[in-house]
């Protein structure tokens, strides 16, 4: 080794270690960023397996344990690719619990509110959800409503079906709508308040 390599020895040797050490920090860097986004996904699928969630309750729950913005838009964004959560599918089950514990739906939406979900999600989900126009509407019957409900349900109907024809609305009628209910099976006291209902709102067409 001649006298200039044996100089330039310490000098090459300490650039390498720097660059070495540069190497280092920078994967260290990228390694604790992945662990950070890789911890902030593991705990929004924790939290919600634990029950349905809203996406405004993840993001909460996420902001809570100080992750960045950006990682929890990326974690939502995952538990929204795989339908982990669903803002629409959770007013509709929270709407059928609701009704099957007695609550109207005036209070059910404000109850949705405090979870998080926007109201024009919570109308635009409900109203779809109890649309006649709904393939799964009579079942949606049998789920939230009452006997009387449901017997309601079809005498305005039946009604509505009536005048839309042209047809009139009397005793007849009448006679028609409390056999249907009858035939399906539906309480006296149910039949006597739809009928009550129809003779009273077919003059001004209210359904």
């Amino acid at each position: 080794m001649t006298v200039d390599e044996r100089a330039a020895g310490p000098e090459r040797n300490t650039s390498e270690r720097a660059a070495g050490s540069e190497r280092n920090t920078s994967e260290c860097a990228a390694g604790s960023e992945r662990s950070s986004a890789e911890k902030c996904r593991s705990a929004a699928l924790r939290y919600v397996s634990m029950a349905a969630k809203t996406e405004g309750q993840v993001k909460d729950y996420l902001v809570r344990k100080e992750f960045p913005e950006t990682e929890i838009e990326e974690a939502i964004e995952m538990l929204r690719e795989y339908r982990y959560v669903d803002d629409e599918r959770y007013c509709r089950d929270y709407y059928i619990q609701g009704c099957r514990k007695g609550r109207g739906r005036r209070r059910i939406e404000q109850e949705l509110e405090r979870k998080k979900i926007s109201r024009s999600i919570i109308r635009k989900s409900l109203d779809n959800f109890l649309s006649e126009e709904n393939p799964d509407y009579q079942d949606i019957l049998e789920e939230t409503l009452t006997e009387k409900e449901r017997a309601m349900a079809l005498g305005r109907k039946m009604l509505k079906e009536q005048l839309s024809l042209g047809k009139s609305v009397d005793k007849a009628f009448c006679a028609k709508v409390a056999r249907r209910l009858t035939s399906m099976g539906y309480d006296g006291g149910s039949i006597y308040s739809v009928i009550g209902y129809i003779m009273k709102n077919s003059q001004n067409g209210d359904f």
